[in-house]
């Protein structure tokens, strides 16, 4: 009895079904290439860290008991400078006007008013106020005389770019908004020797001459 060979022919693809499957397979789902992790460098550099302080902790633990010490104190200074900072903005945004800001009536502000005002805030040794209040008083002035513009939005090197100052009054003004930025805004101290040089210089700009 023999056993004879037999031989299965597959039928030849039809070319529809070759260019659908071709198609298929050529998608992004089987695209089989790595695809570049913008994110390995740092799991790379976080694994070698954590391999280093290992080491570190075996082979040097006083090191790193300091070094881990140190760490913790700097996130606490971290944390109490964000705390520190969140108060002070919190508090400047509920404190009440300060009077050398102006009246809180909605009427114009006066020279006058802010004179006085400067020279009562001197008396109680509030100097860096009461120069705020003179400046607000010697740009009133110079405003009355049509030599700026009064707004109270202006910052005071604002002023000193008016196309009304003459250039040796424009420098003048600039020299004296930087005074009192340094003395009511840096925190430079200011005693009554530096508000006494300072009135006379402002009471001088703003006499006619």
């Amino acid at each position: 009895m023999s056993h004879g060979v037999v031989s299965l022919s597959l039928p030849p693809a039809d070319d529809s079904l070759r260019a659908v499957l071709d198609s298929v397979f050529a998608s992004a789902s089987y695209e089989w290439s790595p695809r570049p992790d913008p994110l390995a460098f740092l799991r790379h550099a976080w694994l070698a860290l954590q391999h280093w302080l290992e080491s570190l902790a075996h082979n040097h633990p006083d090191l790193y008991v300091a070094l881990l010490w140190g760490a913790v104190a700097v996130l606490a200074g971290i944390v109490l400078h964000a705390s520190w900072v969140l108060l002070k903005v919190v508090g400047g945004a509920t404190a009440p006007r300060s009077v050398s800001d102006g009246p809180a009536s909605p009427m114009a502000p006066s020279s006058a008013w802010y004179r006085a005002e400067a020279g009562r805030l001197a008396r109680e040794g509030r100097y860096a106020e009461a120069m705020r209040a003179d400046f607000r008083g010697l740009i009133l002035e110079l405003d009355a005389r049509s030599v700026v513009r009064f707004h109270p939005s202006k910052t005071p090197f604002e002023y000193a770019r008016e196309p009304g100052l003459s250039p040796p009054d424009r420098g003048w003004l600039e020299r004296l908004a930087g005074s009192l930025y340094r003395f009511a805004y840096a925190g430079e101290p200011c005693g009554p020797a530096e508000y006494a040089g300072w009135q006379r210089k402002a009471e001088w700009h703003a006499a006619p001459h």
